[in-house]
């Protein structure tokens, strides 16, 4: 068994690293470098193994650090599965095609630039068709399933309690009569996350590839943040004013919507009109909505009592702009 890391290492995106085991080649993620113009011009740079050799794509959840690359993979060669969980496969239908699409504009509105400058035009770094081709290749699993991927290398996904559908990954390797166990935790959600089951516990494992992007520090306690979200609608409900609230719009849009569903009689919000107006989000928010199954108790109890989407009554969707005028 050997294992390389080609993202995440020195940074937190763009997650990317390789098994080999029993003569096959494993991808864990692909996902894109983000940051400053010039970190996310290093998503230019070749491969630094040929995608053709990969014999399948493990990826732990949607996240466009994690799989964003997935489609510049499949361009470049790569023509194997793509393992995921159910949730995830819809996710990245959204994440993948957004990403595309913003490529593509990307390289519009650079060419422009260029143009007038007299400078060669650029390709985007993968186009919508490209971001196509990949989601066909993806093979779903459900949390738990054991199944072997390639001869000698068997999968089971755990969840990690990130986003909806993020997984820690199980990995057995059969070599020459020695099996080993590889776990990869992908990123680990905290305990009492909304909507989300508590991470799973693995309890044994040979090699772990973990993550650590808050391993040194010391998070807010959960509900003094609900506590100050709440005081800020009180203060705003008082001053007769509105409320702006930017989130991400997998994630941590559907967890505020769950605490103003949670805290809605608490909170006064029918006295307020609620929108979300954000494509992506919306499109996300609806996937959460067809898993019900992946909720924790608490969750799954408020989507008994709303029966809305998503844990919300009053919940106005707007995703075109002029709606959100």
């Amino acid at each position: 068994m050997h294992i390389e890391f080609y993202g995440a290492t020195s940074g937190v995106t763009g997650s990317c690293h390789i098994l080999r085991a029993n003569g096959q080649t494993l991808l864990l993620d692909c996902g894109l470098i983000q940051g400053r113009r010039e970190e996310m011009e290093r998503n230019r740079n070749p491969f630094p193994f040929s995608p053709a050799e990969i014999s399948a794509v493990v990826l732990s959840h949607g996240h466009i650090d994690h799989s964003g690359r997935i489609p510049l993979l499949v361009k470049q060669g790569f023509t194997g599965p793509i393992y995921t969980q159910n949730a995830t496969a819809d996710l990245c239908e959204i994440l993948l095609q957004d990403a595309a699409f913003l490529q593509e504009k990307d390289a519009q509105f650079e060419n422009k630039r260029r143009k007038r400058n007299k400078e060669p035009p650029v390709e985007p770094l993968y186009t919508v068709d490209d971001a196509a081709a990949a989601l066909q290749n993806i093979v779903r699993l459900r949390y738990r399933e054991q199944r072997e991927i390639l001869p000698g290398i068997q999968l089971r996904y755990q969840d990690a309690g990130h986003i909806l559908g993020s997984c820690s990954v199980e990995l057995w390797l059969n070599e020459n009569g020695t099996e080993r166990k590889v776990v990869f935790s992908g990123d680990l959600g905290q305990y009492d996350t909304p909507i989300l089951n508590d991470p799973a516990v693995i309890e044994q494992a040979d090699q772990v590839i973990i993550e650590s992007t808050y391993g040194n520090r010391r998070h807010r306690d959960r509900q003094g943040t609900i506590d100050e979200i709440g005081q800020i609608i009180s203060d705003a409900a008082h001053q007769k004013g509105n409320l702006l609230i930017p989130a991400f719009a997998i994630g941590r849009s559907q967890e505020i919507l769950y605490y103003l569903g949670k805290y809605y009689d608490e909170w006064h919000l029918e006295r307020w009109q609620i929108f979300l107006d954000s494509p992506m989000a919306i499109k996300a928010s609806k996937v959460y909505w067809e898993y019900p199954h992946l909720y924790d108790e608490e969750a799954t109890r408020l989507r008994k009592q709303v029966n809305e989407m998503p844990f919300l009554q009053n919940l106005h969707l707007t995703p075109l702009p002029k709606e959100s005028m």
